[in-house]
């Protein structure tokens, strides 16, 4: 399937790395929330940074990544599949 694109909303304090606060983002058939990050760390690397938890690459406690509103950690993690018009926010823990 050609064309396909993720939309990956930005929240909370988070949109001052990044600007836009909503990124589109080509994907490939079988893409993984973990290549996702990848891509989108080569615009935003301070974004992705911020997130992620240099020694392990794993998503830092404080923060949230859903999938068309279901928490990552509720399906696979970061290695979670996508798909053509899927919603990715990613977000502080509200606390």
């Amino acid at each position: 399937m050609k064309g396909m694109k993720v939309k990956v909303l930005v929240q909370g304090e988070l949109r001052e790395k990044v600007g836009p606060n909503v990124i589109s983002i080509p994907i490939k058939t079988r893409e993984t929330v973990d290549t996702l990050l990848i891509k989108l760390s080569r615009r935003n690397p301070d974004l992705v940074e911020s997130i992620l938890n240099p020694k392990t690459g794993d998503l830092k406690d404080e923060f949230n990544i859903t999938l068309n509103g279901r928490s990552i950690k509720q399906i696979k993690g970061l290695y979670t599949r996508l798909k053509n018009k899927d919603e990715i926010a990613i977000s502080r823990q509200s606390e």
